[in-house]
């Protein structure tokens, strides 16, 4: 039977060389038009009549290479970005959201060299090449981007666009699953500037454009669940949705394909970590006024346990909802309440979250949405049968390259071996160390 997925292997995979026509990475990138592999879905097809502002890449026959992929290896690694990489990055969104990106890219060379970047290190871990070849690779492309990216935004008259805000979020969300820290903190607080000028460009009606949108929502991804990550985070991240505002109507119900919840429980997700962050700096006279407001937030978390996805034709995204959700309530009943972990609603909370998971199949791409419950849930549990089905599943994502997990479940080994008593966010704030569970 021939192989259903790219195999890696350079020069060419084995699937191109059968199958040409279908996957053949040399001449599918062409100057607008590439052929995407992104799995298709009736939700997907439904919004190609609507989101005629994405620019639908045609599926037509190459003439020629964009003059930004000159070399045989920009040339394979742009085939792995769109192969495996962008699935794995936005594993429900939207297809021509990732055509836009890869369609913007082969004329815009900070963000072409931003994707290279991240197909180059993801490649790496796909195939565990830890050696300084691919090291250097992904380097040179990541300095090649940020130069670029620099002179762009030094041009007289230069203007933001939404690829230039693309660009540092590639940037951004590369250097989390490579577990660059430092340089982390600098481009997502670039993303923020960079992204709020570039709302502001564009007036103050609400953005109507999906690619915009989509944008949007991958920082208020990255910005929120930054602040829930752990106490390193504090004064780093806005934690703040009023890019969502701007942008949406948050009463919307249903589960949204790039963030895994309801857009709705992101504003409450970001009130979470703001309450985490004063009860842990603050003296405890004033912590009275937390729990009196932890109370509330429960309350309005409760009410968004059960929401629909688009369509109803996704079990799996109602299940990546309902794990960010007791994830949620999980936090509040353990950093805010300090409930003790033995607590029968704590108990409750991850029986509920390991729930959710154990709806999505173990290599579902869906399971890449959810480190954060994921990561939460195992803090939590003492079973070892628990522990071991949290640490399989999350060895199923770090199989699938994603970096973000292998640091993750690294420090989840760390803090079991420890045997503390102390909850993991102080554990990690104690020695240092700091995690971005994104």
């Amino acid at each position: 039977m021939a192989a259903q997925n790219c195999d890696l292997k350079k020069p060419i995979c084995s699937r191109c060389t059968r199958f040409p026509k279908e996957c053949k990475y040399d001449i599918n990138i062409i100057n607008q038009h590439v052929i995407t592999h992104t799995r298709p879905s009736e939700a997907n097809r439904r919004n190609e009549s609507v989101n005629q502002s994405l620019n639908p890449i045609a599926h037509q026959p190459a003439l020629k290479l964009s003059p930004f992929l000159s070399s045989k290896e920009s040339q394979f690694f742009m085939h792995v970005f769109n192969t495996e990489t962008a699935p794995r990055l936005f594993p429900e969104a939207p297809a021509l959201f990732l055509q836009r990106i890869i369609a913007s890219s082969l004329e815009t060379p900070h963000l072409l060299y931003a994707l290279l970047a991240s197909a180059s290190s993801h490649h790496s871990r796909l195939v565990q090449d830890t050696g300084p070849k691919s090291r250097v690779s992904c380097l040179r492309f990541t300095n090649l981007s940020i130069s670029s990216l620099r002179s762009a935004l030094n041009e007289t008259n230069a203007t933001l666009t939404a690829e230039t805000v693309t660009t540092a979020m590639a940037l951004c969300t590369n250097d989390v699953c490579n577990g660059n820290m430092q340089t982390w903190r600098t481009h997502l607080g670039g993303v923020m500037r960079l992204l709020g000028a570039f709302l502001d460009s564009q007036g103050t009606l609400p953005i109507a454009d999906p690619y915009i949108q989509c944008l949007v929502k991958w920082f208020t991804t990255m910005d929120v669940l930054a602040g829930l990550s752990g106490l390193g985070t504090s004064g780093v991240m806005s934690s703040d949705t009023g890019l969502l505002d701007r942008s949406f109507d948050l009463l919307n119900p249903h589960v949204d394909d790039i963030c895994g919840y309801a857009l709705k429980l992101a504003p409450l997700l970001a009130r979470l970590s703001q309450l985490m962050q004063r009860q842990y700096h603050t003296e405890p006279r004033m912590q009275q006024d937390a729990l009196t407001e932890a109370r509330e937030l429960e309350i309005e978390i409760l009410c968004l346990v059960e929401c629909s996805v688009s369509g109803g034709d996704s079990l799996e995204l109602q299940s990546t909802h309902r794990a960010f959700v007791h994830s949620a309530l999980l936090h509040l009943h353990r950093r805010i309440q300090k409930l003790p972990r033995d607590h029968e609603t704590v108990k409750e909370d991850t029986r509920k979250i390991i729930a959710a998971v154990e709806d999505i199949p173990p290599f579902s791409s869906a399971n890449i949405l959810i480190l954060w419950p994921m990561f939460s849930v195992g803090c939590e549990i003492d079973d070892i049968k628990e522990r071991d089905f949290i640490h399989n599943r999350m060895g199923d994502m770090q199989s699938l390259g994603m970096g973000n997990f292998t640091r993750a479940r690294e420090l989840l080994n760390k803090f079991w071996a420890s045997e503390t008593s102390l909850s993991w966010d102080i554990y990690f704030a104690n020695l240092g160390l700091e995690l971005v569970l994104f």
